[in-house]
């Protein structure tokens, strides 16, 4: 797909200050007869282009990502549910969802990135053909990739045969599988970056643990030391985060959960992260997962580590101030958080030169015990604080007209 430039792609007998109307206007288009895809554009279309609109992206763009989605995402999701049961299922939320939508927020950028990750499927997923859903995202991404600019599949390729398992053995995992275990192999989130389209994927490690026995992060680090090459090694990130793993006792160490890549072509700068699950009740914990027990440091990680105190303090309403506060049980239980590590390669080989890694901290708002109202009030609040009042504004208005 071109990417938007023709003012006569908007339809002028249209009022497209309004999202419905752009909806209609993409569905006539299309006018498509397939069941399960309209189940689907029907079902996700409006609150898509309600984020576009509240996000502030130009007609034209939002008409682009529209009938982008109306054309590939669609079709991606597979047989819709019948009688509310799914054709397979789905582990990429926690009710079952199959897509996620969200907003990229930056304290010192204008606007907001409008962000969606799928869980795709098809209807081979169950069956012989694929038994274990793993062959859905890359047929999916492989025939976008010669539709829209500036995908690249070689990273994928690469992580998706270190991952996968054998469909012959695919009885073998099931029966090991605990229960509630993920059976899929790729979730695909999108970054819709105003005229243009990021992919990444996100490889689940877990039913080849299942299968062979290997811990997860054995899996993943060996899939990344794959990516070694010219452009550098990521040996030394490996190393600096698989040694704070080690220093857990076995039964309390956070583990490894997913392996992603950007769907670009390979340089330099190309990003693999680790996600790292972790059960977090304090803010000195969370500080340690963010700088690997003292093994990150400079001034990004210092940056970030204030960051982090100053969101937790406010999240759960503790004085910033009061250095006891770090050590105060907010969560008497612990929850799982996730901490994403993004590996970029370096030419230097130990631990101390061969670093180059970003920290990023997820607290999933639905872990915290708060309803949906505390959290937005929270939210509203933070972005308030940050100098962004006019987000701080729209924030819950526009999130609930998306519904």
């Amino acid at each position: 797909m071109t990417p938007p430039s023709e003012p006569n792609s908007v339809n002028p007998a249209m009022d497209l200050s309004k999202t419905g109307s752009l909806v209609y206007q993409v569905t006539q288009e299309v006018q498509s007869g397939i069941a399960d895809q309209a189940f689907w554009w029907g079902a996700l279309a409006h609150p898509l282009a309600t984020l576009l609109r509240t996000s502030q992206y130009s007609q034209l763009d939002q008409l682009y990502y529209l009938r982008w989605f109306h054309k590939w995402v669609t079709p991606a999701l597979g047989p819709r549910p019948i009688d509310g049961k799914p054709h397979y299922g789905a582990w990429l939320t926690y009710d079952g969802s199959c897509l996620e939508y969200s907003l990229n927020w930056k304290e010192k950028k204008p606007g907001q990135t409008v962000r969606f990750t799928i869980e795709p499927s098809s209807k081979d997923a169950g069956t012989a053909a694929d038994p274990l859903k793993q062959l859905a995202a890359r047929e999916f991404l492989t025939a976008m990739a010669k539709d829209v600019p500036g995908i690249d599949m070689k990273r994928f390729d690469l992580f998706h045969s270190e991952i996968c398992v054998p469909d012959d053995r695919a009885n073998e995992v099931q029966i090991k599988n605990p229960v509630g275990g993920p059976l899929t192999l790729v979730w695909v989130a999108f970054d819709l970056e105003r005229g243009r389209i990021v992919a990444k994927a996100y490889f689940l490690p877990h039913m080849k643990a299942v299968l062979t026995g290997i811990p997860t992060k054995t899996i993943v680090f060996d899939a990344i030391r794959k990516c070694n090459g010219l452009g550098g090694s990521y040996d030394g990130s490996i190393t600096a985060l698989n040694d704070y793993l080690e220093s857990f006792p076995l039964d309390k160490a956070p583990q490894v959960v997913l392996l992603s890549n950007d769907c670009v072509a390979d340089s330099p700068a190309c990003r693999n992260k680790v996600y790292v699950h972790a059960s977090v009740g304090t803010l000195a914990h969370a500080k340690s997962m963010f700088h690997l027990g003292g093994r990150l440091s400079g001034e990004t990680i210092a940056a970030g580590l204030r960051s982090v105190h100053d969101l937790w303090c406010h999240l759960f309403n503790l004085d910033s101030t009061d250095p006891d506060s770090e050590n105060v049980v907010a969560l008497a239980d612990g929850r799982l958080f996730l901490c994403v590590y993004e590996m970029r390669p370096t030419k230097g080989g130990d631990v101390s030169g061969g670093v180059d890694m970003e920290v990023k901290l997820h607290i999933p708002g639905w872990r915290l015990g708060k309803s949906d109202t505390e959290m937005s009030e929270m939210m509203r609040s933070w972005f308030r604080s940050h100098g962004d009042r006019e987000f701080a504004a729209r924030y819950e208005p526009d999130l609930a007209s998306a519904l």
